[in-house]
């Protein structure tokens, strides 16, 4: 049997448009199988949650981020080294917050929400404690269970004043316990 140039043009050349159309929809959808399968993966990044009713609240959350900023309280994040913990611990995490002259502000009650970037279903929230030795220093335990870049947002009130402060912070490698 011998190839046939001639007949494989014409064979083509017949057949070049609804070839080149079912081409152009073989690559789409190749593409959006592609993208179903990227967004599906168990590492990828995950939406914000209640992204909607956020969105809404957006303009009253800008102006207390104004008044918390026009307070000129400074605060400082602290994650205490030296002790391995499980990727499931919690860690001691210590805020420090001063106000404009540099006095401690004590008694505030409030969150401290520790948010990943990168993979948000290692988001958490826990709640500050005063330390009784330590004016204006506040401990809470988080889960932090990645090392690397996180977003601490800290929501507290004292009285009827609410202060809120976003932070980036790199939480070092814990080294890892053996609990993992």
């Amino acid at each position: 049997m011998k190839f046939d140039a001639r007949a494989l043009r014409q064979f083509v050349s017949a057949r070049r448009w609804p070839m080149f159309v079912i081409g152009i929809l073989m690559m789409s959808i190749t593409a959006q199988g592609i993208m179903v399968f990227i967004a599906t993966r168990p590492n990828s990044p995950q939406p914000i949650e209640d992204y909607y009713d956020r969105s809404l609240a957006w303009d009253a959350e800008a102006a207390v981020i104004a008044a918390s900023r026009d307070l000129g309280w400074r605060v400082k994040i602290d994650i205490p080294q030296g002790k391995q913990y499980a990727v499931t611990a919690q860690r001691p995490v210590d805020v420090t917050i001063v106000d404009r002259s540099g006095q401690p502000v004590t008694g505030l009650i409030g969150q401290l929400h520790a948010e990943r970037p990168a993979d948000t279903r290692k988001n958490s929230h826990s709640y500050l404690i005063e330390l009784p030795h330590a004016p204006g220093t506040y401990r809470t335990l988080a889960r932090l269970a990645a090392p690397g870049l996180w977003t601490f947002n800290l929501d507290t009130r004292v009285g009827k004043t609410r202060f809120v402060d976003s932070s980036r912070v790199v939480v070092p490698d814990s080294g890892r316990g053996a609990n993992d």
